[in-house]
């Protein structure tokens, strides 16, 4: 007669069995899930990473968004990368660029599973480096995931979408994390706006971290220009006042050539912060 770890253990794996034959039923009703995906879900569950699937939240050129659970029932966002070659046009040079890459598969497979293990690294890096993004968790193959940002399967919206209260300080705190990014992370995210960056209860949190390259790219000057300019121009509506775009990216690659430290989360080069070296004041 089996003890009661032994029952409890049993009823575990049957629960599981039943949610696994759920999950295979998701290629019938989205398109994101073919067997190709569904494998490296069942790799995710085997891992213990991923307990539960549910729906799409989101949807972008390269990936959907769907919402889960872990095993400790707390909310998880699964990116799940297209496996169609044409998902992926554009790309380029944010891989050839990238000495982390060496070159760029010609299957899609590969190219979905190469993307994906490039944004997580990425995110690993800005994470590491403080810089406010969803905490990654876990990929395999073309699964990438990661902390949800919202409640119970309803996604936080987008800077776009839900404009912060204070635009002042939102800048600010964006610029920061540019420069985290930046001299921590040793990043740009090279494609920096408004439509990814999340605003949960007046915290913003980057997203989409998939196009950032190492700040050895030889398009450095003009990647980390365009992302200020974008968040420049995005501000200047609200009307904050903006560090003109010349200078930040100025100070920020003369200052990434001093030693850096953080003091409480604030980055300091030689004892000074950003808006201290930049004498902005607001």
């Amino acid at each position: 007669m089996p003890n009661d770890e032994t029952r409890i253990e049993r009823d575990r794996i049957e629960k599981r069995r039943f949610r696994i034959k759920d999950i295979d039923q998701l290629k019938l009703v989205d398109d994101v899930f073919n067997e190709y995906t569904l494998k490296a879900l069942y790799e995710l569950m085997n891992r213990r990473i991923v307990l539960e699937v549910y729906g799409p939240i989101a949807q972008g050129k390269e990936a959907k968004v769907i919402w889960g659970k872990d095993y400790d029932g707390r909310d998880i966002a699964l990116k799940v990368y297209y496996t169609l070659a044409n998902r992926f046009i554009n790309r380029d040079p944010y891989i050839m660029g990238d000495r982390r890459f060496t070159r760029k598969p010609s299957n899609p497979f590969k190219f979905a599973s190469m993307w994906c293990r490039k944004e997580f690294r990425n995110m690993r890096r800005a994470y590491d480096a403080m810089v406010t993004v969803p905490k990654p968790i876990a990929f395999y193959s073309n699964i990438l995931v990661m902390e949800f940002i919202g409640d119970e399967g309803a996604p936080a919206p987008t800077l776009k979408d839900a404009p912060p209260e204070d635009a002042q300080a939102a800048y600010i705190d964006v610029v920061l994390n540019v420069e985290k990014a930046f001299i921590a992370g040793r990043l740009i995210h090279a494609d920096l706006s408004e439509y990814n960056i999340l605003n949960w209860n007046n915290k913003l949190f980057i997203i989409d971290w998939g196009s950032a390259v190492d700040v050895s790219h030889p398009n450095l000057v003009e990647l980390l220009t365009r992302d200020i300019r974008a968040i420049n121009r995005f501000f200047d509506r609200l009307g904050a006042s903006t560090i003109d775009e010349g200078e930040l990216v100025n100070a920020l690659i003369r200052r990434s050539r001093g030693r850096y430290e953080f003091i409480d989360g604030r980055l300091m080069i030689d004892g000074e912060d950003l808006l201290s070296y930049l004498k902005f004041n607001v």
